[in-house]
């Protein structure tokens, strides 16, 4: 009688055990790749995006953080110490086996195309301006999306537009972001049949950012997560390497990044940006003088490069 009580406790056990194993080993997981945005630059003690994100999408997934401050997307080799392909978190978010992988990089890359910015009316100039060439950040950012897409568990791979930011001191400036960095994105990211969130469209409200105007803030990071959330857990609709079909939350259609979003802060060079086409921020206030441009999500033909 004694043994059947142990062995009904035993089964019970094992029950419980299997089923534990069985709830982890459904988790979807879930790749959080990016720079600083997605590490949480300067809200270190507080929860960033991914933890928001991991809270929003509840048990059924295993979110994890493998953003890096500072890194490019660019690939100059592994001499490179501002590539994310050589840093261990690049590594590390492959071996995690994802499902799901959201790529957040390319504010960084906007270095490469700011030479000079006014601040209190002195010009700075960036180091990293001119030393990469165009052509090669599509070839990268194409082998980026590459690696993750022929990892063994096939993962649903989302690219994101680069949000809003702009610091003249640190060579990032909202207008290379627009005109440079999110095109490239965008094109070969439909190219490849990849689907976006248009983070610059979404993310660009003053409050949720940081002094330097490129980090969200704790409110910003819960915010981000939101969009990232959406986007996850949207259906992807069918698409083929030339058409990309757009939704709600997804990139825009008509009309160039220039002539949609383009922002700048005042006083500052607007690099080549036509005037009516930037909405700005205060520099001290950082309000904006004018609600973006919303579109409509529609279907775009993409040519292949």
């Amino acid at each position: 009688m004694m043994f059947g009580k142990n062995y009904r406790a035993m089964m019970v056990a094992l029950a419980a055990i299997a089923g534990f194993t069985c709830t982890a080993s459904a988790q979807t997981r879930v790749a959080c790749v990016g720079n600083s945005i997605t590490e949480g630059y300067g809200i270190w003690d507080q929860k960033k995006y991914p933890d928001h994100l991991q809270e929003m999408l509840g048990d059924s997934y295993k979110v994890q953080n493998f953003g890096v401050s500072s890194m490019t997307f660019a690939n100059k080799g592994p001499s490179d110490n501002m590539s994310y392909w050589n840093t261990d978190k690049f590594k590390a978010a492959l071996e995690f086996n994802p499902e799901i992988v959201v790529i957040e990089l390319g504010t960084n890359d906007s270095k490469f195309f700011t030479n000079n910015c006014i601040e209190n009316g002195q010009p700075r100039y960036n180091y990293n301006y001119g030393q990469y060439e165009k052509e090669q950040l599509y070839k990268d950012y194409e082998a980026l999306l590459d690696t993750f897409m022929h990892l063994t568990t096939s993962p649903r791979v989302i690219a994101t537009l680069q949000p809003y930011s702009n610091n003249c001191e640190w060579g990032i400036m909202d207008t290379a972001i627009v005109n440079q960095i999110n095109p490239i994105i965008e094109e070969v990211a439909t190219r490849k049949g990849v689907e976006i969130i248009d983070l610059h469209s979404q993310f660009n409200t003053p409050e949720w950012f940081l002094a330097d105007s490129v980090h969200p803030n704790a409110t910003g990071a819960k915010e981000l997560a939101k969009i990232i959330k959406e986007g996850i857990l949207k259906v992807p609709e069918a698409s083929d390497s030339t058409t990309a079909i757009r939704g709600k939350g997804f990139v825009r259609s008509a009309g160039s990044s220039r002539e949609q979003d383009a922002r700048d802060f005042a006083g500052q060079d607007a690099q080549g940006l036509e005037q009516q086409d930037a909405c700005r921020f205060d520099v001290q206030g950082r309000k904006l003088n004018a609600k973006p441009k919303r579109f409509t999500p529609a279907i775009r033909q993409v040519k292949k490069r």
